[in-house]
Parts: C-alpha cells; structure tokens; sequence
C-alpha cells in the first residue's frame, strides 16, 4: 500500500481489484423494465423526435424562402441542411434506440472464448455458442472492453440484434452472420493498469470522446456560416441570424477547447475508492443525461456530499447498481474527476 496526505488526513491506497464491480444487464426482466437502462431508452426516444422537429422546422424555412424572394441557393442550402440533420438523427435512432417490441424482451448473456473474439477495422467479430458469428463495428475503448471482459449481452433474436456490454448502458445495433469479418484478426485481452493515467480503456474512451467534440465543433461552424448567409441574402432575419451565428461560433470554440482536454490522458496515478449512499433515485435528464446526488465517506471518516448534475448513464448506473464512486487521483472539496477503471465510463463529480 501506498499512503498518501490529503487535506489533512492520511489515505490508504488500496490496489485496484482485477475485477472491478461494475453495472451489468440483469436479463432476469425485459429490458425496457430495468432501472435507469428502461429511463434512458425513453429519454434517447424522445430527443430523437425532438431533434427531428427541428430537421423539419429548417425544411420548411427552406421552402418558404423560395417565395420570399431570397433566392434558389439559399433554399437548397437550407433543405440539404434539414436533410443532412434529420439522415444523422434517423442513424443514431436506428443504431443505438431497440423498437418498442424489444423492450418486452429480456437480454441474453454470451461468454465468449479467448478465440470467439476478431477484429477487422472497426468491424469485430464474436463467435456465438452456435457457431455464428456476431458483426458490431465498435470503437477501440469497446473493443478492449469486450476483450477484458469476454461477454456481451444480446437484445433481439432475428438476424438483427442490439448488443450491450459490461459496465455501459448504450448499445449497439449489430447483425449475425455465418462467418467472421473478412481479413480479422484474434483480439488478444488488453493489458490492465490501476493507473487512470494509464488505463488504456479509459484513454482510447477519451480519445472517442474527443473525435466526437471535433465533429460537434465542426458543425457548429457549419451552423455559423449557414446563419451569415442568411443574414446576407434574407435581411429580414438579421438580428437573429446574426445572434444564432455567434451562439454557434462561440459554441464551437468551447467545444473545440474540450476535444483538446480530452485528447490528453487522465493526470492521475491512482484510483481513490468511496462508498457512495445515494440520496434519492436517479433522474434522467434532457439530451440523456442523468442528475444523482448522495453522501460519501472520506477516508478520515469525514461525511461530505457529492452530486453529479449532467452524469453519462453509465457513470449513474455504475454508481447507483455498486454503491462505490471511484475518484481519480486525492479526492478534495470541488470538481473531481471520476469513472470506473477498466470502463470507458467517465464523469465529473461535486464533493462537498
């Protein structure tokens, strides 16, 4: 063990477990009925709708500009926009949102042997007990998961079934077939690290993230120069396109800032365990996010509160299903930063 000073106080370092205790799909009840997973896929629902109101929203804004004399280009500016918008939201509804018979439906546990695994690309592979063979394109923090941790859970029983792993609440869509990706190769199990600086999980999850907040930044640029043109060629939208542009404008400066604080791993050495009792139930919240709050225990006994407003699902799952909240590096007073190790879960969380 390792003791270190905090605030006063002196911490036992304890080694982080081999296996860490981690939320997992129960498929003792249908899917659509287990806490906080059965709250998300409603909330991810219906912001899909919702964003798709606002694809046909900038459609018809499209079509009334052709009889307002701003212009041919413009309109079909405007409608490839609504149209590009509501193709990306109608993607992720069809990738990551089960039809509603699914969610009458419990998941299937498959274990998988240390050849059952393949990877080509992004496309992996998972040999099923019945010989076929799983497709999912996953991103590497998923695959190295699925490779530690050598089972998945299946929703569906068709050719097309959503997959969902240890210690995460989204899916994914995935498709079986009678034989593996063409050209894969045996993914072997990904060395381990208690280390957050070093957790390779966590590090490859950061570096998807910050792919993810690059993408955002540059549509929201998109977004700014589609509002000045607007402005230039339909004046009677002036003060709002202009407002809109620089709203957008600065919304992708920040956003661009955080795809950098994320492509850097964690600062920290060591993982710091708390018991964490929460206060009440979890809340999903707006976009799918979740608000949970309760009492933890330092490690000289002082009692404080944490709360996370704007949590990843999978943060609050894996703090409400094991009652443990892992800080990374000396838990003080303010912002910390938390997730599972060995998880691509992570978060920011208020102590005191």
């Amino acid at each position: 063990m390792t003791s270190v000073d905090t605030v006063g106080a002196s911490v036992q370092i304890v080694p982080v477990p081999e296996r860490v205790p981690a939320f997992e799909l129960d498929p003792a009840m249908p899917s659509g009925a287990l806490p906080i997973f059965g709250e998300y896929l409603d909330r991810i629902g219906r912001d899909i709708a919702n964003q798709r109101v606002l694809a046909w929203f900038f459609l018809a804004f499209g079509v009334a500009q052709f009889f307002t004399g701003a212009g041919v280009a413009l309109a079909i500016g405007t409608i490839a926009l609504a149209g590009s918008v509501e193709a990306w939201w109608l993607y992720r509804a069809y990738v990551r949102v089960p039809e509603t018979r699914l969610k009458r439906e419990a998941f299937r546990r498959v274990d998988l042997t240390a050849d059952a695994l393949v990877a080509a690309g992004r496309t992996v592979g998972l040999r099923l007990p019945d010989g076929r063979w799983l497709r999912v394109r996953l991103d590497e923090a998923h695959r190295l998961l699925v490779a530690g941790h050598r089972r998945v859970w299946l929703l569906g029983r068709g050719p097309k079934v959503f997959v969902g792993f240890s210690g995460v609440v989204r899916l994914r869509r995935a498709r079986i077939h009678d034989s593996p990706p063409a050209g894969a190769v045996v993914v072997p199990e990904p060395a381990g690290s208690a280390s957050p600086r070093l957790d390779p999980v966590l590090t490859a999850h950061r570096r998807e993230i910050a792919r993810e907040q690059r993408a955002t930044a540059a549509f929201l640029l998109v977004l700014a120069g589609f509002a000045s043109w607007v402005r230039l060629d339909f004046p009677v939208m002036g003060w709002v396109a202009w407002t809109f542009a620089a709203g957008a404008l600065l919304g992708a400066f920040v956003t661009a800032a955080r795809a950098f604080a994320y492509r850097r791993p964690l600062p920290a050495d060591h993982w710091t365990e708390l018991r964490a009792v929460l206060d009440g139930p979890v809340r999903m919240g707006r976009h799918g996010t979740a608000r949970l709050s309760g009492l933890t225990m330092l490690a000289d006994g002082t009692v404080i509160g944490f709360r996370l407003p704007r949590a990843d699902p999978s943060m609050a799952a894996n703090i409400a299903a094991t009652g443990r909240l892992w800080i990374a590096g000396v838990p003080r007073p303010g912002a910390a930063k938390t997730g599972v190790p060995g998880y691509p879960v992570l978060g920011t969380v208020w102590l005191g």
